[in-house]
């Protein structure tokens, strides 16, 4: 790989062919140089590198060291500490007067250089904030920004974006950190860099943009992403390619292909025309499984058994079929059907042929039943009003920064506190996280204590909506009983019994009823088949209000052990991304396919050697699939709600919760006020609650209330609630945690 991208060589050596695609190897500097240092006794620079700050303090207090000496590599205590993420060596050897932009080794490297290729944000940030200066460059002609790059480690580029460089900056053959980004097939720094503007269309020495780079990886999320943003498909490197042609001769025209296919574009990059306009589109698929409901319903009552059943499979599909093949204009059945109102539709059918057979056979030949009646009237109205309330209503959307100064301000806080992490900042909001929230990708935002994303009612399930939702569930379980035994009563009140139809391949004396009213057995076999699956969902959610949890914490639970998750998981579990690795400079790892990394996920599954190789382990957890894996039912599992108990780890989740540490667990009474006043049992605003108090939230709330500063939430009483809590609501404030409820990880 050397030929592709070494800062050093002739710039018409970055041309990229096939066998210099697959290589592996970048100009690294000595082992011994970055990670240990020849002298076998204990000075400052063994002492530094061990950030044995006793030591180094000894040392420099007698007299025996300086904190700007140098070894015989030319290198100052400082580089040892940074590139070993010595936080408190570092910071002593900066009070002792370390020169905080020596330059060193071989490379020429400044000490926040040295950390930046480890992705040590807390050594990066101590170091900015003793003036380091990000811009200057080494040897190789990389700036910190494009170090950081290299170590793909997400919250650092993050904290570099916000200082004071240009997200543009190049390398010594012209390469800015987006080409860096995208070779490595890196799609959430590719995605962050884009989002701070970085050009989609610059060209390195060779002419490559950074989409040509993008198809050297192979990363479809990459080339989706860039090609969302304005990248010239049409762009043609110093010999005439574009990056079409680099992906035929890379053998990468797959990914490709994919990546215009799931975007919605053709093949010269312009957006694929679909049939309506988004919000007709919409309508339509919302509507259109009434349609083909009654369309299976009615095939059933005329056609007989043999064909019929096979004719309503058939019509099914074909609802299916034009909802995401053709208005969705997807190239699967399964792709992003879940962020359409199509299974909202679904509910929504169901309903209506529910209530056209009770008004209509029920409601007239079961007179003798009125209570029953007037509890299905009920059930069915409070069941639609929810329906409607939880499909509406805005779950609860965290809030952003209003503006640049403000988001500056919030990073910078978390960093200095040793807290910036995927745990307590959003990269996809670019804001902060509250506690129990989550960034769900369908939406597109973070939502105040997350439950699920729910397609049933398209939309998330959070602190606004979530009584709505569990009122829907209730009332449809109810409503979906009494029609069962109406539609019982109905059937045995019939005394003359025609003989059933020979195709019919039930048994008789379910043929029998069939035979009756074919209409209706068939939408009350439908609406029972809903109630399996319901019942379970219901009962799941009232255990979880009961214990103060939701159904994303319970996941977290089996997968991680804590409620909020983990620091340093995937990007997929929005708990913060970065690829751990051993640091093995100057070896080469074998490079694998990034073509399966997930869109959810936003991460490449493999980066390249740069300047230092790593080995990465990305905790993408791609071997244990769940319970479930390989039957053809995670798809089915998704949409009914309890993929998040059967998938992988998470199924520990469940056997967990009884016994984990639940820092919002009041007891059975209290948790339940306070899930059905949102918050107010505990005194708290789930949209901007981001710690937990350090005395718990009964002993905090207790306090307040002596001190005579407990305020209703809402109105005004909201704003003087934040300003009054000692819950952290506001950044860098003491006495408060987050343990029992997660993690933290500082580095």
């Amino acid at each position: 790989m050397d030929d592709i991208v070494n800062a050093k060589g002739d710039p018409s050596a970055t041309a990229v062919t096939p066998a210099s695609a697959q290589a592996g190897t970048f100009n690294a500097p000595p082992t011994s140089q970055l990670r240990t240092t020849a002298e076998p006794e204990v000075n400052v620079f063994v002492a530094s590198q061990r950030g044995d700050v006793n030591v180094i303090r000894e040392l420099i207090e007698s007299g025996r060291a300086r904190a700007t000496d140098r070894d015989e590599q030319n290198i100052t205590p400082l580089h040892w500490a940074a590139i070993n993420a010595q936080v408190a060596a570092c910071r002593y050897l900066l009070e002792q007067g370390a020169e905080v932009d020596a330059l060193g080794g071989d490379l020429v490297a400044t000490p926040m250089q040295w950390a930046a290729r480890g992705g040590y944000l807390y050594v990066i940030q101590l170091l900015i904030a003793h003036n380091a200066d990000p811009n200057i460059k080494d040897s190789q002609g990389y700036n910190t920004l494009h170090l950081v790059t290299h170590s793909s480690s997400i919250m650092p580029l993050l904290y570099l974006l916000h200082q004071p460089i240009s997200v543009d900056e190049r390398d010594t053959s012209g390469h800015t950190a987006l080409m860096w980004a995208a070779y490595q097939g890196d799609a959430l720094s590719v995605d962050l860099l884009l989002k701070h503007g970085a050009n989609t269309n610059t060209r390195d020495d060779s002419g490559l943009t950074p989409l040509h780079w993008a198809v050297v990886r192979g990363n479809k999320v990459c080339i989706r992403r860039l090609i969302e943003k304005g990248a010239e498909i049409g762009a043609k490197d110093n010999d005439g390619r574009t990056a079409r042609d680099m992906a035929v001769e890379l053998k990468s025209l797959g990914a490709w292909k994919r990546a215009l296919e799931e975007g919605g574009f053709t093949e010269d990059g312009t957006k694929r025309k679909k049939p309506l306009s988004e919000r007709n589109s919409k309508f339509v698929i919302f509507i259109l499984p009434t349609i083909f409901l009654w369309l299976i319903f009615m095939t059933l009552t005329i056609l007989p058994w043999y064909t019929g059943i096979i004719l309503a499979m058939a019509e099914f599909f074909g609802m299916h079929h034009i909802v995401t093949r053709v208005l969705l204009n997807r190239p699967t059945y399964t792709d992003s059907v879940t962020g359409s109102p199509y299974f909202a539709g679904i509910i929504f059918g169901s309903m209506v042929w529910l209530a056209y057979v009770w008004a209509t056979r029920l409601l007239q030949q079961v007179e003798s039943h009125p209570f029953t009646h007037l509890m299905f009237a009920l059930s069915y109205g409070i069941c639609a009003y929810n329906f409607f309330r939880a499909m509406t209503l805005d779950p609860g959307t965290c809030p952003a920064p209003t503006s640049d100064a403000e988001l500056k301000s919030i990073i910078e806080d978390l960093a200095s506190e040793g807290r910036l992490n995927g745990q307590t900042f959003c990269i996809q909001c670019m804001a902060r996280k509250p506690l129990r929230s989550k960034h769900c990708r369908i939406c597109d935002k973070c939502i105040a204590r997350s439950d699920h994303h729910c397609p049933w009612v398209w939309n998330c399930v959070g602190i606004n909506n979530h009584r709505q939702f569990l009122i829907f569930v209730t009332s449809l379980v109810l409503g979906i009983i009494y029609f069962d035994y109406l539609t019982y009563a109905y059937f045995s009140a019939i005394t003359d019994i025609p003989v059933p139809v020979p195709s019919c391949l039930l048994p008789a004396s379910i043929c029998s009823l069939t035979a009756v009213d074919t209409f209706l057995f068939s939408v009350s076999v439908w609406a029972t088949l809903q109630l399996i699956w319901t019942i379970v969902l219901l009962a799941s959610q009232y255990w979880q209000v009961a214990r103060q949890m939701t159904t994303l914490e319970v996941s977290n639970l089996g997968r991680y052990g804590f409620m909020g998750g983990r620091g340093g998981a995937s990007l997929g579990t929005q708990m913060g991304h970065r690829h751990h690795g051993n640091h093995m400079h100057g070896v080469s790892p074998t490079v694998s396919s990034s073509e399966s990394s997930s869109e959810e996920g936003l991460a490449g599954e493999a980066t390249p050697t740069l300047g230092h190789a790593h080995t990465h382990s990305h905790g993408h957890g791609h071997g244990n699939k769940g319970m479930c894996a390989g039957c053809g039912s995670g798809f089915l599992m998704h949409l009914l709600g309890l993929d998040r108990f059967t998938s992988g780890k998470a199924a520990n989740g469940l056997a967990r919760a009884g016994k984990a540490a639940n820092p919002f667990d009041l007891g059975f009474a209290a948790n339940c006020k306070d899930f059905w006043t949102t918050g107010r049992e505990l005194g708290v605003e789930y949209e901007r609650l981001y710690e937990v108090p350090i005395e718990g939230f009964r002993e905090a709330r207790r306090r307040r209330e002596a001190d005579g500063d407990d305020h209703e939430l809402g109105g005004s009483g909201r704003k003087s609630l934040r300003q009054t809590l000692m819950m952290g609501l506001g950044l860098g404030s003491s006495g408060t945690r987050r343990g029992g409820y997660e993690p933290v990880s500082q580095v």
